[in-house]
């Protein structure tokens, strides 16, 4: 994709998400979109070819940018500190960014969280899948400290991972709602849902791992 189309997108991206995000997407024309962007209105059926396409396809670039920052590679290019901080640094450092993701762009947030759940989304096919990439992201990121320290007798990976999910999102979409939140501690309180479902580094290494295959 040239340059120029990409830039044509990511203000489309930034108009839709912001207007959609206040209004809702019933509520929002083709024609405020384009004009919000600067484009004509010919540019966005060009690009897109109607306004559901549009805000699928959106949302679809928001994911990218999304699992771009979540992932680790990312944190490396980017030398964040949480990568760094002990064995919970990963999840740590991965929260970060996805606070940093949200603070950014709370539209497509607002918009991703109030469709999610609706029966009779336009958009169900879309945000499910996104969901879902955002889970394994992280559901990946609880299997590689099970390789250091043991998760408790009971722990379901991909339940904490649902949960680290949800508590993400809230705390990082109330955080960015009242600009006052302090990032350490709100960090923290999420990340203590993941040291919460595994065993302290000093059990890990004096329990010896169970095994889970069938006698």
């Amino acid at each position: 994709m040239s340059a120029r189309r990409t830039g044509t997108r990511e203000r489309l991206f930034a108009a839709a998400m912001e207007l959609i995000g206040q209004r809702g997407t019933d509520a929002v024309t083709v024609d405020e979109i384009a004009a919000a962007a600067g484009v004509a209105k010919g540019t966005v059926y060009y690009n897109f070819g109607s306004k559901n396409e549009l805000v699928a396809q959106l949302l679809e670039y928001g994911m990218a940018l999304l699992m771009h920052a979540l992932r680790p590679g990312h944190a490396q290019a980017r030398g964040d500190l949480g990568a760094t901080r002990g064995d919970l640094g990963e999840v740590r450092g991965m929260v970060e960014r996805a606070f940093g993701f949200i603070e950014a762009y709370p539209a497509f947030v607002r918009l991703w969280m109030g469709e999610q759940w609706r029966a009779d989304g336009a958009w169900q096919p879309v945000l499910s899948g996104m969901r879902a990439r955002v889970l394994a992201e992280i559901r990946a990121a609880l299997e590689r400290l099970a390789a250091r320290r043991h998760p408790r007798e009971g722990q379901d990976l991909d339940m904490v991972a649902l949960a680290v999910f949800g508590a993400a999102f809230v705390v990082g979409t109330d955080r960015a709602a009242d600009g006052a939140r302090p990032l350490g501690p709100s960090v923290e309180a999420v990340v203590g849902v993941v040291a919460g479902a595994f065993e302290a580094p000093d059990q890990a290494r004096a329990a010896p791992r169970k095994s889970t295959s069938h006698q």
